[in-house]
């Protein structure tokens, strides 16, 4: 067995299977797609370790388990839109391009999304959409509604526009920042899970969670908790 091909069997067993990810496309994904053509080389070898990986200044690569909760907790079907913010170089759009019918991929950073669509092309997914945003916290309107919103990263809240660009019944999912640590640019957190019922939003914390605060959502402006 090839080393990533077991570091990667290893991952879904030890960290993601045992905390009761329900579903099982998400565990059969996250086995196939290997992390490490994601992440700098400097970075490969801790591809499968159980925290957030500083890919850049200020930008990580979120935990295996936390992303993995946060797709459970968004309950994809293969016949939902999802939004995809935060998307670096693409592992987690390649992850939801095998949960889900469409994804459009956001993020604010250049380069990173050059690599995402590099990605994608060597990948062969063409169900993915990659494009270059200013401000990741507007989504992406062009495209919506969405059936699903993925968020990579801890938020400090949700703009009327991004909650305007999910389908009634849609679900976006992310971590709601509760505090951030003066000695870590990481963050206590809440995982999230925002509902749109009767053109309203309604909030529902779950699991505890750990991670920096995504670029465009430090303000805690538009729909508060």
């Amino acid at each position: 067995m090839q080393p990533s091909i077991g570091m990667r069997k290893n991952m879904v067993l030890g960290q993601l299977y045992t905390q009761d990810i329900s579903d099982k496309r998400i565990l059969q994904a996250m086995n196939d797609i290997p992390r490490e053509p994601f992440l700098p080389e400097s970075l490969r070898g801790a591809a499968y370790v159980d925290e957030d990986l500083e890919v850049s200044p200020g930008r990580y690569l979120m935990a295996p388990l936390t992303f993995a909760k946060l797709l459970d907790l968004a309950r994809i079907t293969p016949e939902c839109r999802v939004l995809s913010i935060g998307c670096l170089t693409g592992y987690s759009a390649a992850i939801l391009s095998r949960l889900a019918s469409h994804v459009v991929a956001i993020d604010s950073d250049a380069a990173a999304i050059a690599q995402a669509r590099d990605h994608m092309t060597r990948l062969g997914f063409t169900n993915v959409n990659v494009q270059p945003v200013k401000n990741m916290s507007e989504g992406y309107a062009m495209s919506a509604p969405y059936n699903v919103i993925v968020i990579q990263g801890a938020i400090s809240f949700i703009s009327e526009e991004l909650g305007s660009q999910l389908a009634l019944g849609g679900r976006l999912v992310s971590v709601r920042n509760i505090m951030t640590r003066s000695d870590t640019k990481e963050g206590l957190g809440k995982g999230l899970l925002v509902t749109r019922v009767d053109h309203k939003l309604q909030y529902r914390e779950h699991f505890d969670a750990s991670c920096a605060v995504l670029p465009g959502f430090e303000q805690a402006a538009g729909f508060t908790f």
